[in-house]
């Protein structure tokens, strides 16, 4: 059996070479287990994408990559509000900027209110064979 070792990724519970599938799994785990040294990468890679302890790792280390690279609400909106308030900046890009804001915090919204009675007819299909 394979030793398990702590690793700083926070996949404790792989051992050293399913830990190097997780970091090099993109989306091809045939790839991913021939770089992570495996033999026989085509089945491993199969029987890997089966586990869900590494299935677990890989969407753990995904999410842990876009929370680094994709901007939350709140910095869309950080933003957009400093370019509306800085006056170097053209008109045109500081209205755009309020506009953006306004619409993210959905400040151009009608409410419409509607009474009245819906009818709703249901047609089925039957096939009876013939």
């Amino acid at each position: 059996m394979a030793s398990r070792k702590t690793n700083t990724n926070g996949y404790d519970d792989l051992t050293p070479k399913q830990q190097r599938f997780v970091e090099y799994y993109d989306g091809n785990a045939t790839a991913a287990a021939r770089k992570a040294g495996y033999r026989q990468p085509r089945q491993v890679g199969t029987r890997n994408m089966s586990n869900v302890v590494i299935l677990a790792a890989i969407k753990s280390r995904e999410s842990r990559k876009r929370k680094d690279t994709i901007a939350t609400r709140e910095d869309r909106q950080e933003f957009w509000s400093k370019v509306m308030k800085d006056k170097k900046e053209g008109m045109s890009e500081r209205l755009r900027a309020s506009d953006l804001l306004g619409k993210s915090e959905a400040d151009f919204t009608e409410n419409m209110n509607i009474r009245g009675n819906l009818r709703v007819n249901r047609f089925e299909k039957r096939f009876d064979g013939s």
